[in-house]
């Protein structure tokens, strides 16, 4: 090998007898080194790392290692190997979880981070030997990655974003290396420093009412294709209330998507006008709801009542679901995106996602309910993210604490027009109207009544 000077230096190590064993631990010694040299460690780093590597175990209390005879080299796991590994005992994650922690792997493992003309990927370095060093050039390196083609999507040119390469490094990554210090593969913080350029979150995105009141329109006379029936010829066309019935639910109680695709006929309770949120549905398979806050009661309007017991077929089993298919088969969030971006075009009306239902949610019930922890009960969203994401539609109430102070002794406000001229005291003189109260379940939150459906 060469070292900082050009100086040409060789590495050797005793691996004992020439024996089959013997010879793979050499290559995999070799590929260490190779791999190591790749990613412009020096000489020193290099020798440390082999001392470290290569170490008997240390001795029983008797001075003797157990009986057990110790291989002068233990197999050296790479970061490839350990990963595949850990991917494969992780078991019991949602789905969505699962399938990020697979679709990472490629970006985590072939990404290079050494130097020279053929530099090492970051998935052939050993797992014992990284460094924070090596997380850095990874995170580097990943946000100079162009972004991938999507199928079915439009190619964007550029990097990839910033998010994404948050999500793989401080997701999949950082959970990786736990389970390697929890298996004593790996003894130290390699996450240490590390900083990200900055990042805006994207702003919520809400339907207005009007538009709301289209799409609804649109999805309940909507026709559908449906298999023929058995002797006839031709597919039949009919409305799926299914369709209409998910979208009313998504804009009118805050559910996410996968909430909705997992309701359950047991999870509704229409006598009472509540939903209980138990599970969700994603990737094709039931999970966990996505946070400890999710798993929830949620009011419902009455006319989402009217809508979920129009829907309600005469004999159900406690699991079968409320929202299915043309097929009979549950919805799938992704892909009901597909007829959903269908009639935003069909209607004219920008393109936004399916999440952005609930984005119209929160954002008219701030407006309207009043009450923060309401919302945050109702929508399972904590009170700091509606106030980051959403606060452009908190409630403003100008200086109600100076209010509330005053309402100890009207006389403290004098002629206060000027001071809070939109706010009035309980009790105060001078003609102010009394705040009203909204006796009505949920602040009065209720859909347009011309709504027909």
């Amino acid at each position: 090998m060469l070292d900082a000077d050009g100086r040409v230096h060789h590495v050797a190590r005793a691996i004992g007898p020439d024996t089959p064993a013997a010879r793979i631990a050499a290559h995999r010694l070799a590929d260490t080194v190779r791999a190591l040299l790749r990613a412009g460690r020096t000489l020193a780093e290099i020798d440390e790392i082999l001392a470290m590597l290569t170490a008997p175990p240390p001795l029983a209390a008797g001075g003797e290692h157990d009986g057990v005879e110790a291989s002068p080299l233990p197999a050296i796991v790479t970061v490839r190997a350990y990963y595949k590994h850990w991917l494969a005992t992780r078991t019991n994650l949602r789905p969505a979880l699962l399938r990020d922690y697979r679709r990472h792997g490629d970006p985590i493992l072939e990404t290079n981070v050494g130097e020279g003309e053929s530099p090492s990927v970051f998935g052939d370095l050993p797992l014992a030997a990284l460094r924070p060093k090596d997380i850095h050039q990874l995170v580097r390196n990943l946000l100079a990655r162009p972004r991938a083609k999507q199928k079915g999507r439009p190619e964007v040119a550029g990097p990839i974003s910033v998010k994404y390469v948050r999500n793989i490094v401080n997701g999949t990554l950082r959970a990786m290396i736990r389970g390697a210090m929890i298996d004593d593969l790996v003894t130290r913080n390699l996450f240490v420093g590390l900083t990200w350029p900055t990042w805006h979150q994207p702003e919520a995105d809400p339907f207005t009412v009007d538009e709301v009141r289209r799409v609804l329109d649109y999805l309940r006379t909507k026709r559908y294709g449906f298999a023929p029936l058995p002797g006839s010829r031709g597919i039949r066309r009919l409305p799926h209330p299914a369709f209409h019935a998910y979208a009313h639910t998504l804009f009118w109680t805050g559910l996410r998507p996968s909430e909705a695709s997992g309701l359950q006929w047991q999870d509704v309770d229409l006598a009472r006008g509540v939903l209980h949120v138990r599970r969700s549905y994603h990737s094709r398979a039931y999970g966990e709801p996505k946070t400890k806050s999710a798993r929830r009661t949620v009011e419902l309007l009455p006319e989402t009542v009217r809508v979920l017991r129009a829907l309600q077929p005469l004999h159900v089993a406690p699991e079968t679901p409320v929202f299915t298919s043309t097929t009979g088969a549950l919805i799938e969030p992704k892909a009901f995106s597909e007829h959903w971006y269908k009639v935003l075009r069909a209607l004219g009306l920008r393109m936004r996602g399916l999440y952005c239902t609930k984005d119209t949610y929160v954002s008219l019930a701030l407006q309207t309910v009043r009450d923060p922890w309401w919302v945050e009960k109702q929508t399972g969203v904590a009170l700091a993210t509606l106030k980051a994401h959403y606060a452009k539609w908190m409630p403003k109430d100008e200086r109600s604490e100076l209010r509330r102070l005053a309402s100890l002794d009207p006389s403290l406000l004098g002629d206060d027009s000027e001071m809070c001229p939109r706010l009035s005291v309980p009790g105060a003189k001078g003609g102010r109207a009394k705040l009203r109260e909204n006796p009505m379940r949920g602040g009065g939150l209720e859909p347009p009544r011309v709504l027909p459906h």
